[in-house]
């Protein structure tokens, strides 16, 4: 690759840094917590029927701008499905080309939660780190994310969305993915393709993927945690009931030949002690 010198020596000449603040503070228009404002059509809703990912236009909220939008219909239900979301700490075992994330900041303000982390990503030859802090409200299923600018990140700036909505059945969702990414100075059309065009398009597909392995994986444990229990209840109903207390005088007269064999045992005993002593001289 011709271009991979000089965009090593670009990210050398100006690396990511925890300790010193991003070159600015914010330049792209960042998503808001909600729903997302959306038409599809019939021939989208029978694209998404088949299991397909639909790609769609978004409001924005600015006259004339639109962003790019995924959805994708998951069988499997919406809290799995935000879990897998926000299961950041293992991005590096389901996002192709995250190579770590480690979380070190997490706030909580009402029921909005605050969490930055920090990605490191490898794509073609090249790697890069940037610093990102997501909100996120459990109770409408909305993650927004953007660069966290008290700290410098190899790209220039990074805005996005995911909402997830209960699908037609009990057990399904739609996903909703939206991002806008920047990047500093040169880069080269495939590493731009791969962080922007094919990130979006590939979002739902990692998630709509781990979503389903992990509700199959809680079906099973289910499965398994019923047929225990389910055998436990039965063990508990064949118990035999107690044997009836026998008469008085049995009970009276087992005591009593208890208590003798103990004084034998003991006379027993006391005797071979006495046999067993020297004799006083005479």
């Amino acid at each position: 690759c011709d271009w991979l010198p000089m965009l090593t020596l670009s990210l050398a000449v100006a690396a990511a840094a925890e300790n010193e603040p991003h070159y600015h503070n914010g330049k792209l228009t960042r998503y808001e917590i909600g729903p997302p404002s959306v038409l599809l059509s019939r021939s989208d809703e029978e694209r998404l029927s088949s299991g397909k990912p639909v790609m769609q236009a978004m409001e924005t909220g600015i006259v004339g701008a639109r962003r790019l939008l995924m959805v994708q219909d998951i069988a499997a239900p919406p809290n799995v499905v935000m879990d897998r979301i926000m299961d950041l700490a293992h991005y590096d075992k389901m996002v192709d080309g995250v190579t770590r994330n480690v979380e070190y900041n997490r706030e909580q303000e009402g029921g909005l939660q605050r969490i930055k982390t920090t990605y490191d990503i490898a794509v073609l030859h090249m790697k890069m780190r940037y610093f990102m802090e997501h909100e996120y409200d459990p109770e409408k299923r909305c993650m927004t994310f953007h660069l966290d600018y008290s700290r410098r990140s190899d790209i220039d700036d990074s805005v996005g969305y995911w909402y997830v909505e209960p699908g037609a059945g009990r057990a399904s969702s739609r996903v909703y993915y939206s991002c806008e990414c920047k990047l500093r100075g040169w880069v080269p059309s495939p590493v731009y393709n791969v962080l922007t065009k094919e990130a979006l398009s590939k979002a739902t597909t990692w998630v709509a993927k781990e979503s389903v392995k992990e509700w199959r994986n809680q079906q099973q444990n289910d499965g398994l945690l019923q047929f225990v229990t389910g055998v436990r209840d039965a063990m508990e109903q064949l118990k035999l009931p107690p044997l009836p207390q026998p008469p008085h005088f049995v009970s009276r007269f087992v005591g009593e030949r208890r208590a003798a064999a103990v004084r034998f045992v003991s006379n027993r005993r006391i005797g071979r002690k006495l046999a067993a002593a020297p004799s006083a001289p005479l």
